[in-house]
């Protein structure tokens, strides 16, 4: 009787026990869940430093039909918005003195998540920026969703990779030597955070030979499919150079793999393709 009793006790215990732990989980996630709610609508309270008046819709913007995202908006008090994506600030825009701004900016062609920010610390051309040591009032982040079938502009002039473009603008003292050196499929560096397994890797050299600084950036390429639609940048690997007149510079950009070639890199109005698809044309690309 007594060790029936005492098996007794012991599986009440064990009951007792499960069901306190139980009762702390429910708890504990009641309380996590909580946190998150308020965590939430303290969000929505912060009175934000930047709103837009066009272009977004419930935190979306979508690409034109060249996939452009044109947003317009306004920082009261301050003097430039800067974007940032992959936590790298990769372009801004001055509000001229009015406060108002507009973006028009070629969009990425896969579903991308972008922040405006007002925090002047941070600077056109920064990396490894983390949104959490920013002021949560400071900075909007939007989803933009690509046209996935946008209006295609074909390059004026295509040359094989190795070959120099020269780029003219004689109002302003510009006069840019673009070559793009070498094209190849590596393959995906972890270190960039790849969309898949291959990346597109451009070798570019850079002359000025004109009579002002030139500000160049890996945003100022863009890498072309077999349709003439655009890959994905690697926001990941960025850099700015400012060159001045008589000064060059050499370096590589990274472009996600995510449709087939042959693939052409366009540098404002010019096109290189890979020399090993010489007999291809762009936008026949």
């Amino acid at each position: 009787m007594n060790k029936r009793f005492g098996w007794l006790l012991v599986a009440c215990v064990g009951v007792f026990a499960a069901c306190q732990n139980e009762t702390e989980s429910a708890t504990s996630d009641s309380l996590v869940s909580e946190e998150s709610t308020i965590a939430a609508e303290a969000e929505e309270n912060i009175t934000k430093t930047i709103l837009f008046s066009s272009g977004v819709r419930d935190g979306i913007t979508r690409g034109d039909k060249y996939n452009y995202f044109a947003l317009e908006g306004s920082a009261e008090g301050y003097d430039q918005v800067t974007t940032i994506i992959e936590g790298t600030a990769v372009d801004y825009r001055e509000t001229n003195n009015v406060w108002e701004f507009d973006y028009p900016y070629q969009g990425p062609s896969v579903e991308t998540e972008i922040t405006f920010t007002t925090d002047t610390s941070v600077i056109y051309g920064d990396t490894g920026i983390e949104l959490a040591d920013l002021a949560p009032e400071s900075y909007v982040t939007i989803t933009f969703m690509p046209n996935e079938n946008p209006t295609i502009t074909p390059p004026a002039y295509t040359v094989n990779e190795g070959e120099a473009q020269n780029f003219l603008s004689d109002d302003s003292g510009i006069n840019e030597l673009v070559t793009v050196t070498e094209i190849r499929e590596i393959d995906a560096l972890e270190e960039l955070n790849p969309l898949g397994e291959k990346l597109l890797e451009v070798e570019i050299q850079y002359v000025n030979n004109g009579s002002v600084d030139t500000y160049i950036a890996p945003n100022y390429f863009s890498a072309l499919d077999a349709e003439g639609k655009n890959l994905p940048l690697r926001y990941t690997h960025f850099w700015l150079h400012t060159v001045a007149p008589g000064e060059s510079f050499t370096d590589k950009v990274y472009f996600d793999i995510t449709s087939e070639g042959p693939y052409a890199i366009q540098f404002f109005d010019g096109a290189w393709i890979d020399s090993e698809e010489a007999d291809g044309t762009v936008n026949d690309i």
